[in-house]
């Protein structure tokens, strides 16, 4: 997630503040304790990236 931010030249604080996400939901993700986040989550995420979910997914850190 820090990758994918730091690609667009963003924070994670920006990317959740843009993305309408809680910071304890993003803490929890990247520390490991949520291993199955929710869709809209991931939703969320990429909105602040202003990406869609098949470039997240499709990108190399999946295959």
């Amino acid at each position: 997630m820090k990758e994918l931010a730091a690609e667009r030249n963003m924070t994670i604080h920006q990317v959740i503040q843009k993305g309408g996400l809680n910071q304890a939901t993003i803490s929890e993700l990247m520390n490991g304790r949520t291993k199955h986040p929710k869709v809209s989550t991931i939703q969320k995420f990429c909105d602040g990236l202003n990406i869609g979910l098949n470039e997240f997914f499709d990108d190399k850190r999946f295959i």
